[in-house]
């Protein structure tokens, strides 16, 4: 006598939600990672800018060199901290 295998609609919910539970931790997993690699790329950038921007020039801009560039003649001008050459 063979045994007829039954189909269990339990055992077949609880592996679903299991995979489920499974793709939603690896997504988050996967956007976690994303913000962090974000962040680790703009705090430089920030730090930078806020150097750029900030009105108590403490000395940061003074041996950099910036260049402007005019959009109407396309003229360049390079300049250090606040001295235009």
């Amino acid at each position: 006598m063979e045994e007829e295998e039954r189909f269990d609609l339990g055992h077949t919910i609880k592996k679903i939600f299991v995979i489920g539970v499974a793709a939603s931790l690896i997504f988050l997993g996967f956007i976690a990672l994303m913000t962090l690699i974000g962040v680790v790329i703009a705090i430089p950038l920030l730090k930078k800018a806020y150097r750029l921007v900030s009105p108590d020039n403490e000395g940061h801009c003074k041996s950099e060199k910036h260049k402007v560039k005019c959009p109407i003649c396309r003229a360049k001008t390079k300049f250090y901290g606040e001295e235009i050459e």
